[in-house]
């Protein structure tokens, strides 16, 4: 079963955007059940159904950025995948809402999405810059990013520099087993690569890998049906 990492991101950075954008109104209870609703019936891979959703509560708020968020997330899921869409929906959103970090994020990961590595690891880079305080989750998160694009961009060295510096396993986040997972990967060692990822899972509940999981699928090291192969080369 796929989900994006943008799906299992929507609770944290869109439902909770007001944790990284403090000018932003608290969002009204009823909205926020329906674009709860929304993200259930995006987990279940219900994407029109979570459109429509979402249609209701732009009728109930207009130009709310979480709207344009998520459904910028479901445009990027496996089976629609319009990159274009999905774009213009994050650009709408960063611009009803500039200094928020979720449609930052979003517009990095389409980029990561689209294996334009260089591209997204700049954006990647800019919102450890822009964004200082972002918590540990989220900012784990990006650097595990990070250390897949460097080891995409053939930059070994830079990603396991970046591991070193940024992850232990003593970590609240499972950044530490999947950097090294990746890492592995790459150096064509699947079955220590598959051996870090069930010792994050030993650890770590299902929901606190799947951003990473999807990450590692998006890089196309773990298979799935949904996606398609990766070029030679990428």
């Amino acid at each position: 079963m796929n989900k994006s990492t943008l799906v299992h991101l929507a609770l944290l950075l869109t439902l909770n955007a007001a944790a990284f954008a403090q000018q932003a109104p608290a969002i009204p209870p009823e909205v926020m059940q329906k674009l709860q609703e929304a993200q259930e019936l995006q987990q279940k891979q219900r994407f029109y159904d979570a459109l429509e959703k979402l249609d209701e509560v732009d009728a109930m708020t207009p130009n709310m950025p979480d709207v344009y968020n998520m459904r910028g997330s479901i445009y990027l899921s496996p089976s629609l995948r319009d990159f274009a869409k999905a774009d213009e929906m994050f650009a709408k959103a960063e611009t009803l809402q500039p200094n928020s970090l979720p449609p930052r994020f979003n517009r990095a990961e389409l980029l990561f999405v689209k294996h334009d590595w260089a591209a997204a690891a700049a954006g990647f880079e800019k919102l450890l810059v822009d964004f200082p305080k972002t918590p540990m989750a989220v900012r784990h998160l990006v650097l595990f990013k990070l250390v897949v694009c460097a080891i995409k961009l053939d930059q070994t060295d830079v990603a396991e520099k970046r591991l070193k510096e940024s992850f232990t396993f003593m970590d609240d986040t499972p950044a530490y087993y999947f950097a090294n997972a990746a890492l592995s990967f790459h150096k064509k060692n699947e079955s220590e690569a598959k051996d870090w990822m069930l010792r994050a899972n030993g650890i770590f509940k299902e929901g606190e890998n799947s951003a990473y999981v999807d990450t590692l699928m998006e890089a196309r090291w773990v298979p799935n049906i949904g996606l398609p192969a990766a070029k030679e080369g990428k």
